[in-house]
């Protein structure tokens, strides 16, 4: 009895915190306080952290080496940087309507997708993100070690490059390589501790400095070798092979954009208005052709001085250094290679951590915060063995990478659910509800709508992955449908989802309220609570008792300019 009275002791003492202390009544079993709305005081991140935050984002080691992918299937410089714009752009679109919902409700992902998915149905597409993104988590992680292992040997010099290697060739990694990653491990461990509402000032910091770094190593590698050597690829492709290594060439920019499209509820929640998401566009449309553009000169630069092209930003680094070898060197090659680890971690910050964090609390609403599951996801970076992924498994790299895929359709469903079905309107405390008054419940907890849309979106690509993994394995004309899978997928799955719903009309409002205006985001101007509501937050209900009725923004069209709901 003791033991037993220990351990539920342990249980209770593991419990989250249902609710703010505001309410009186819980959302319920499906919430707990880091998934329900964020209250005012949490919405602290301005228009200015937006547009850091998605300038910051294509500052990766990532973005950085698309050139290669694209030089190696026969693109000339020019054609990749018009294909990083028009893929840049597409993102920015769907940045755009994805980010509006999360700012009107303030709600993250593994709420808001509840609408199209239903709530039980929102478990697989939170359980997918969340896999992808712990495997991502230690990738990224051993991509900053590598830059930290360069910033390190500036600091040693050759004592710390010749360090007595103890590990076998089959680990994959080199003593150094491995104090490397602890040290890159230990660094990024109290970012866990960090919530997202206050993560915005980190981006602002990663926004100055890694540009500088980027701009600084390409005028370097520019003047030292005077000038660029762009012909990196063997043979170029025309004719129809070059339109489809064009569409191939979207697809891997919007690829390296997913994160951010599928993550930004986590973060949109925190703004304050919807006009703040406007900075996330114009921040990206600059920045993930800017890196690009900087990867492509930096590394035809080097090419030209060292005959060989170093596509990885620490290849490069080590190349100079041991070319270079001097005080000012280490001094330039230290800091361009630490700035970019730092820049790597804040990468791995909103595009892994925060997003695992969320998922968690959605699956696990009584045991995980946000916090709570940004903690874990570091501990299971030793589990993933990142640098076995890296240098022994590109199979397994490749099929991580059709990730794009699997929660493209998810994306699609999600937009037309809001803009189109929906009308903008959300029921917020519906969507903790598992009970059939509530309009998410659908069928069983599931929207065989959204099934069927997802089906459909992604039985249309999956062969390609086939064909990714084992060139020659399927046709050319599957290879073709899985290179234009980003967009092949998003309009299948819209289409399938706004017909499905044309046919069979969701219930837009919780039974008893089925004569509530569906005007364009009525409902946000109360952020989706109506009067009887049992559960009805501190701020909002204030203004019901005080009779005022919330100013609509006016940054979103008005009712006239917005199709009726289903």
């Amino acid at each position: 009895m003791a033991g037993q009275s220990a351990v539920t002791r342990l249980k209770e003492a593991a419990r989250t915190k249902e609710s703010s202390d505001e309410l009186d009544t819980k959302y319920g079993p499906l919430s707990n306080i880091d998934l329900e709305p964020s209250p005012p005081q949490d919405r602290s991140w301005s228009a200015w952290y937006f547009g850091f935050f998605q300038f910051s984002i294509a500052f990766s080691p990532t973005t950085y080496n698309i050139g290669s992918s694209l030089y190696s299937i026969g693109l000339s410089w020019w054609t990749i940087i018009i294909a990083s714009f028009v893929g840049t752009l597409l993102c920015c679109i769907v940045l755009f309507f994805n980010s509006r919902g999360p700012s009107r409700y303030h709600v993250g992902f593994p709420v808001m997708v509840r609408s199209s998915a239903g709530v039980y149905g929102a478990y697989f597409f939170v359980f997918i993100r969340m896999i992808v993104a712990i495997f991502y988590e230690g990738t990224q992680t051993y991509y900053a070690s590598r830059l930290l292992d360069v910033a390190l040997r500036c600091i040693f010099g050759s004592s710390w490059k010749n360090m007595p290697n103890h590990l076998p060739a089959s680990a994959g990694i080199t003593t150094a390589q491995m104090a490397a990653f602890f040290i890159t491990w230990l660094l990024q461990l109290p970012s866990a501790w960090m919530h997202p509402s206050k993560a915005g000032p980190v981006f602002a910091v990663k926004s100055f400095l890694s540009p500088i770094a980027y701009l600084v190593t390409m005028i370097w590698a520019i003047r030292t070798f005077n000038g660029v050597e762009l012909n990196l690829s063997a043979k170029y492709v025309s004719g129809s092979d070059l339109g489809w290594s064009f569409m191939r060439a979207i697809n891997t920019v919007v690829s390296g954009v997913v994160p951010p499209m599928v993550n930004i509820a986590d973060l949109a929640r925190y703004g304050k208005r919807p006009r703040d998401m406007s900075p996330l566009v114009f921040g990206l449309f600059i920045s993930k052709p800017l890196v690009i553009l900087i990867g492509l000169f930096t590394t035809a630069a080097g090419a030209k001085g060292f005959g060989k092209a170093f596509w990885n930003l620490w290849d490069f680094y080590s190349a100079v250094l041991d070319a270079y070898w001097g005080p000012g060197t280490r001094t330039l090659v230290f800091l361009g290679a630490f700035i970019q680890a730092f820049a790597t971690v804040v990468t791995n910050i909103s595009s892994n951590a925060i997003p695992i964090g969320c998922d968690l609390a959605a699956l696990f609403p009584s045991y995980f915060t946000i916090v709570r599951g940004q903690i874990l996801c570091n501990l299971l970076i030793w589990a993933v063995v990142p640098w076995l992924l890296v240098n022994s498994a590109q199979n397994f790299l490749t099929f991580l990478g059709s990730y794009l895929c699997f929660i493209t359709p998810v994306v699609a469903c999600m937009m037309v659910d809001y803009w189109l079905v929906r009308n903008g309107n959300l029921h917020i405390p519906s969507l903790y509800r598992a009970d059939k008054a509530s309009p998410y419940f659908y069928t069983g907890g599931v929207n065989l709508r959204a099934a069927g849309a997802w089906v459909s979106g992604v039985v249309l690509v999956i062969s390609g992955i086939s064909g990714a993994i084992r060139p020659g394995s399927i046709s050319q004309t599957a290879v073709n449908v899985y290179n234009t899978g980003f967009l092949l997928s998003i309009v299948t799955s819209a289409v399938v989802y706004y017909i499905l719903s044309r046919l069979f009309p969701p219930k837009l409002y919780p039974d008893g309220h089925e004569d509530t205006s569906t005007a364009w985001e009525y409902m946000a101007t109360t952020e989706g609570f109506l009067p009887d509501d049992p559960v009805i937050p501190g701020y909002i209900r204030e203004r019901m008792l005080l009779g005022e009725e919330p100013v609509r923004v006016d940054d979103g069209p008005s009712s006239e300019e917005k199709p009726k709901p289903m």
